[in-house]
């Protein structure tokens, strides 16, 4: 299973996001030493970016690919850039192509197999990547795809309304591995919310690739997260994925950072809710068993578990902090006094945060502050 990391391109176009020069050298080397197997640029954006993808390919090599249309001038500044490999794309569906192109489905064939034959003739490795896949005809699909596919390394089936569902992506990906000789791969938006779900269907089905972002940043609702689809394959898929999974949190971290773009709380794998624990059943069960609440332990992502106390404590969590001599009656009076304090502010306090004067006002033990 390879890993098309468009982190800093698709990610990029997220609208308010630039990443630096800098932090995309920085992120770029973090996800190489992660372990994707490529690394997504368009040099053709910008001056700047053809800069910063000529640096890049002085450390990724032929692992980072340039993305262009199907167009030679892409390709040049591509070639300019250093680039070995590129991602040429074109759109598939009838709507991308007349309404967007104004062009015929065989001229838009016609156009793409001159350009994957111009890069190939500069002895460039090419990739193709099939906008609109999914809402294309599938006739149409396939037959571009047998024309094209002893000339690519991989053909991208983009989502890019993020349209599929994870049956329709276990089903296409079914069909197109059984017709199809070129390695194939899944470029998913999460429109609709379903980009890892598609993502880890069509793996399931063959795909060879899939192309994700860290964090799940991009364009509208973003693209497939790679730390969630990562994770899942081998917590869930049973893939014995190559990748250093204890970076995740690390580089989900520098992405939040260098986009701006604040995680949610409840973001799977490497948001802070995700091993953190106030109910009180769940806490008792976390203290007994931490496999009761936990899929795997946190540190496997570079995340830490944490036990925070409120309104929805129980006497477990209480007793521990107050320890065996403690009285029932004085547990249970902490506890009234945390879920009081907990509702009139309506937060809840991690043992690191209560504060020792408000501890003292409220009869709480010295010991609950860590």
């Amino acid at each position: 299973m390879g890993i098309h990391d468009t982190t800093l391109r698709d990610g990029e176009q997220a609208p308010g996001v630039v990443f630096s020069p800098e932090e995309k050298v920085i992120l770029a080397q973090k996800a190489l030493d992660f372990g994707v197997d490529i690394i997504d640029m368009m040099p053709c954006v910008s001056e700047s970016e053809e800069r910063v993808t000529r640096e890049l390919v002085g450390i990724a090599g032929d692992r980072l690919s340039a993305t262009c249309r199907a167009k030679k001038s892409d390709i040049d500044i591509a070639m300019r850039a250093g680039a070995s490999r590129v991602t040429l794309f074109a759109p598939m569906s009838d709507l991308h192509i007349t309404a967007k192109l104004g062009i015929t489905r065989e001229e838009n064939l016609k156009r793409s197999l001159e350009m994957i034959e111009y890069a190939r003739s500069h002895g460039l490795k090419v990739d193709f990547a099939g906008e609109d896949s999914t809402r294309a005809d599938m006739g149409y699909l396939l037959a571009f795809i047998k024309s094209v596919e002893r000339k690519v390394e991989v053909f991208f089936v983009a989502d890019t309304l993020g349209c599929l569902t994870p049956h329709a992506s276990y089903r296409m990906f079914s069909l197109l591995k059984k017709a199809c000789s070129c390695r194939l791969g899944l470029h998913a938006h999460n429109d609709f919310g379903m980009a890892t779900a598609n993502t880890l269907e069509a793996l399931m089905a063959g795909a060879d690739f899939f192309s994700g972002t860290f964090t799940g940043i991009g364009e509208r609702s973003g693209n497939a997260p790679i730390e969630e689809v990562c994770t899942a394959m081998k917590f869930i898929g049973n893939n014995g994925i190559s990748v250093d999974l204890g970076m995740l949190k690390e580089i989900c971290d520098m992405v939040e950072s260098f986009s701006g773009f604040r995680l949610q709380p409840h973001k799977p794998i490497v948001g802070k809710n995700s091993f953190r624990h106030e109910s009180g059943i769940h806490v008792d069960g976390m203290l007994k068993d931490p496999r009761t609440y936990e899929n795997f332990d946190p540190s496997i992502v570079g995340q830490k578990r944490g036990i925070v106390i409120g309104k929805h404590s129980g006497r477990s969590v209480i007793r521990k902090l107050m320890g065996n001599r403690a009285s029932d009656e004085k547990v249970d009076s902490v506890l009234r006094n945390i879920k009081t304090l907990s509702e009139s502010r309506k937060v809840s306090f991690s043992l690191r945060s209560l504060d020792l004067g408000i501890a003292h006002a409220e009869g709480l033990p010295k010991k609950i502050m860590n």
